[in-house]
């Protein structure tokens, strides 16, 4: 058997996993690398190399035949030969700090995990892992406490399981009704609300956003989330906010020349194409996969849930983004929380920058007590910083060892929960950036992928490698901010 290469460029990381997922599924007696693909030798002709991620097909005794991957991908083909990562749902809603479907999908293979079986994500951000678990028929449940994560995770795992023909007809129906909306017309909202979203959206932007949100809501009924999650992916572009910067700041650029409305209506076909695609690809599906609004230590197995399988993340990096402010305009305008909460859920975090009420106080002293028990090196690491702060170390600074104390022990519980709810010899795989900071003018690194293994080792996971993804990048806003090193920490429950 040969499998052939996509056209994209590989990350050497890329071809490591692209190794192990033939391992995995196929198990050749032995492999040759040729210009465009991989020999096999004593593979059976297409035991499990439809479900490769790395290469874009096969050829056996019946020709050429491409991976479900290669087809999928091909629905969200930008004309270059770059790889892409916004097929299927993948595409709905940008989301600061999402990881590679791809490795979701490969580390999804190299573990082995067949359909019926059960996948974590604790951390699950919009869905990356859940919706490649549905791709696969496999079943999986994520955990997140920021409810926008949540509401774009059960958003794409619905548009993989609605019925085609009423997602069709949904999109028809709103675009007519679009094209024939004035714009001038803003339903009732709550003053908080409304005054919120006139601070950063010029009056009749308010009117038009908020007059398609009841478009959306009257037509789509069930099915509105994933409408919404498109128009929700716009607002910034037609808000004062700089659309560019991670920080909540003023525009200086113009605003778009066209209407929201008209944005939105150039938006839904192509997603809806790409979903209703991949749809006929992987055939229907019964949803299998859910987001809940909570953290992971709130699951338990008495409420039925069954043991997990596998678990495949990728969690707060500690201190590198504000994760929230980029997503504040969504949050208000989609009814998820109102202005006066945005900041509790800022500083609830576990990747917060920010330290707020009674942490001021507290972290200090729990720090000072090492209350959570941290291992040496991870406790001294935050000790050494407190003890380094200067007098020209501002506010931020000066709360960086006790939020870094913080980061380490709830990653700490985290792995504790996690290892809860697994069966045993289940894996657990964690995609983590590097971090930096500067205290007393110094830089300081910090390793965070050795630090996490430490913590999850002194709970009970086995550490069983540390890849690294030098090369790693993520596409689409922000690029410029990207963390370029990541490693993949693998875990074992022993």
């Amino acid at each position: 058997m040969r499998l052939r290469w996509h056209n994209y460029k590989y990350y050497p990381y890329e071809k490591d996993l692209a190794s192990r997922e033939v391992t995995s599924l196929i198990c050749p007696s032995g492999a040759n690398e040729v210009q465009d693909g991989l020999d096999l030798c004593g593979a059976t002709p297409g035991s499990g190399a439809e479900r490769l991620t790395y290469f874009k097909g096969y050829e056996n005794g019946s020709g050429f035949n491409s991976t479900v991957q290669a087809e999928l991908e091909e629905t969200a083909r930008n004309g270059k030969n770059r790889q892409a990562t916004r097929y299927s749902v993948h595409g709905l809603h940008e989301y600061k700090g999402k990881f590679n479907p791809q490795v979701a999908k490969a580390l999804l293979n190299i573990f082995k995990v067949e359909p019926g079986q059960a996948v974590l994500d604790p951390f699950c951000g919009s869905g990356t892992t859940l919706v490649e678990c549905c791709h696969l028929g496999v079943n999986a449940v994520g955990t997140d406490i920021n409810p926008l994560a949540v509401f774009l995770s059960n958003a794409k795992l619905l548009g993989l399981s609605v019925p085609p023909c009423e997602l069709r007809k949904a999109h028809m129906n709103i675009s007519a009704r679009l094209r024939s909306f004035d714009g001038r017309k803003a339903p009732h909202s709550s003053a908080a609300r409304r005054e919120y979203l006139l601070k950063w959206f010029d009056p009749e932007i308010y009117d038009e956003i908020e007059g398609v949100r009841a478009i959306i809501l009257d037509i789509a009924g069930e099915m509105s989330p994933i409408f919404l999650s498109v128009a929700s992916n716009l607002l910034r572009e037609y808000s004062q906010q700089d659309p560019r910067d991670l920080r909540i700041r003023r525009r200086t650029s113009p605003l778009p020349s066209n209407s929201f409305t008209s944005a939105l209506l150039d938006a839904l076909p192509q997603i809806i194409d790409r979903i209703l695609s991949a749809r006929e690809l992987i055939g229907s599906r019964a949803p299998l996969g859910r987001a809940v609004l909570c953290d992971v230590s709130e699951l338990t197995a008495d409420s039925g849930m069954r043991k997990f399988d596998a678990a495949i993340t990728s969690p707060p990096y500690a201190m590198a983004l504000p994760y929230i402010d980029t997503q504040r305009l969504s949050l208000v305008w989609l009814d998820l929380l109102a202005p006066n909460q945005i900041l509790e859920l800022e500083a609830s975090l576990i990747g917060s920058r920010e330290l707020r009420g009674n942490s001021k106080r507290e972290l200090p002293q729990l720090l000072a007590a090492n209350e959570a028990e941290l291992p040496d090196q991870e406790y001294e690491l935050c000790i050494k910083l407190d003890d380094l702060l200067g007098e020209e170390d501002g506010f931020r600074r000066r709360a960086v060892p006790s939020l870094l104390y913080r980061y380490f022990a709830s990653m700490k519980a985290n792995f504790s929960s996690v290892n809860r709810l697994m069966r045993e010899g289940a894996p657990y795989a964690l995609i983590v950036g590097h971090n930096h900071t500067t205290i007393g003018g110094v830089r300081h690194d910090i390793d965070t992928p050795e630090h996490l293994s430490r913590l999850a080792n002194a709970v009970g996971w086995k550490v069983e490698e540390l890849i690294p993804l030098q090369t790693y990048r993520r596409y689409g806003y922000h690029v410029s901010n990207a963390v370029a090193a990541e490693t993949l920490i693998i875990l074992r429950k022993e």
